[in-house]
């Protein structure tokens, strides 16, 4: 999608002005914390297919070393899955990316981005060992690219639908790219890479941009990025999005159809956002403001006011606990710890909501310096905060929904099966006592749909079902739903999901 600076740049600073709006009836959410006491965690991912485990990067420990931990059953396991060597000690520098190999489940095979002790980014890969929670702790390097400073390092890694693995670099660091490496296409610094570790080492797609004779180097993808930060494929329909930090006046989030072909320019340094920023020697088209000369625009880019800084890229959401949610992108800005949705429309990003204060997690708890989001293997997302903790995004209990905690500490007496579900959702009590107790099932807006019992239930085990329908007999849509059970002295509240 190539278009001029202008357009989409006038559009996104007229949102800008009138401001972010709500979506209408949705899912309320907030966030739930799944684990805490990490060091600088910095990405979550799973392997493909793997629905028991989440996967954990730590950019650097008080040894300077990177590890990436599991999360199971809620616990986060004492033995690291990876621990690195020792890692330059920069703000910026550690271990920032991880990826698994879409036939991980044959191969074992999975990468990582860090920046060695001497600033160097390498792109390494592993093989996990006998023990399918333990690497070898052995890798082989893939990729080496000096950095000249010891910012904008890029880091992420990930694979796309094509199968090859993409690779995010920044333009070297300091300020303002002196050495102009984002626009020249003789350097890795300031591009997305794209190639094909299928075999020992790595070889050029041949549908790369600037593959064989074509000017430029062989495995560069795109050009013309700052510091892209958390770029993410959409697993529905393989666009890309990269959110790139800026300068000192501009954040911005490009969007790359699947269609793409690649070699397209985003504009840094030429231009921060939309604004010009500096005139470039190296850029293909001999100016920034040669006539006819092809960037792209950003979809959304939104300026250093009210603490924003340095956007956090994110993922468009894929997963079946908030089905009105599928389609929206949910992005962030570390330095004032702000969290937007949004969807991505007609070569723009619109209906862009702050979910702050939605977010937030309760208790106690806060996200702050947020690093990264993340996704599971069933598309559900994450957040990372460099505090050491990591939050899932969940559907809120509606207004009147929620559970009333008795006295003392119970366990829990209602669970439901299977979650999500189609046709059937069964309820399965398990009484401590004797007790009169009312079962409703409600919708996303706090609305009864169904009340499935009310009476006095016997201690023990007994099983209900709800069939999906309402009191009349029509089917409730899909959708999240929360099933409620009051007794005499305490409710408790679960959720469920059910799929078209």
């Amino acid at each position: 999608m190539r278009v001029p600076f202008g357009f989409a740049g006038l559009f996104a600073c007229a949102a800008l002005v009138s401001g972010v709006g709500r979506a209408g009836a949705e899912t309320q959410l907030t966030t739930v914390r799944v684990a805490a006491g990490l060091t600088r965690p910095d990405f979550v991912t799973a392997p493909p297919g793997d629905l028991a485990r989440l996967f954990i990067v730590e950019q650097r420990g008080s040894d300077n070393r990177g590890r990436i931990k599991i999360l199971r059953q809620g616990t986060v396991l004492a033995r690291p899955f990876l621990t690195t060597a020792p890692l330059s000690t920069g703000f910026e520098q550690g271990l920032l990316g991880l990826a698994f190999a879409p036939d991980y489940a044959t191969s074992g095979r999975f990468y990582i981005d860090y920046t060695r002790a001497d600033g160097t980014t390498l792109v390494e890969r592993h093989t996990v060992s006998a023990d399918p929670d333990s690497a070898n702790p052995s890798g082989t390097v893939i990729l080496t690219v000096p950095q000249p400073f010891a910012n904008h390092n890029g880091g992420w890694l990930g694979f796309g639908p094509d199968g090859y693995l993409y690779v995010s670099l920044g333009d070297g660091g300091d300020a303002g790219d002196p050495g102009d490496r984002a626009q020249n296409l003789n350097t890795l610094l300031g591009k997305l890479l794209r190639i094909d570790v299928s075999g020992a080492s790595y070889s050029i797609p041949p549908s790369n941009p600037f593959a064989g004779a074509t000017p430029g180097l062989d495995e560069i993808w795109a050009f013309g990025l700052r510091n892209p930060w958390r770029p993410a494929f959409d697993r529905a329909t393989g666009d890309l999005v990269i959110a790139d930090v800026g300068q000192g006046q501009r954040e911005e989030i490009d969007f790359q159809p699947a269609s793409s072909q690649g070699g397209l320019n985003y504009g840094w340094r030429c231009y921060e956002g939309t604004n010009f920023f500096s005139e470039s020697s190296t850029t293909p088209c001999g100016s920034c403001l040669a006539a006819g000369c092809p960037k792209v625009s950003p979809v959304w880019e939104y300026p250093h006011t009210e603490s924003r800084c340095s956007v956090t890229g994110g993922y468009v959401y894929r997963g079946d606990s908030i089905p009105d949610f599928h389609g929206v992108y949910f992005f962030a800005d570390y330095c004032a710890g702000t969290i937007y949705s949004g969807r991505f429309q007609g070569g723009a990003l619109v209906d862009v909501v702050d979910r702050t204060a939605e977010l937030a997690p309760g208790g106690g708890l806060s996200i702050g310096s947020i690093t990264s989001f993340g996704e599971d293997a069933r598309g559900e997302l994450y957040i990372c905060d460099q505090e050491g903790e990591v939050f899932r995004i969940v559907a809120g209990v509606p207004t009147g929904v929620q559970p009333e905690p008795g006295p003392g500490t119970s366990s829990r007496r209602l669970s439901l099966e299977p979650v999500p579900f189609r046709s059937e959702l069964r309820l399965v009590l398990n009484m401590g006592r004797s007790e009169r107790v009312r079962l409703d099932v409600f919708d996303v807006r706090g609305q009864r749909v169904r009340t499935i019992l009310d009476a006095v239930v016997p201690a023990g085990e007994r099983v209900l079902a709800w069939d999906g329908r309402t009191p009349d007999g029509r089917e409730a849509p899909a959708g999240i739903y929360f099933v409620r059970l009051q007794g005499t002295q305490r409710s408790e509240v679960a959720q469920a999901v059910r799929l078209r």
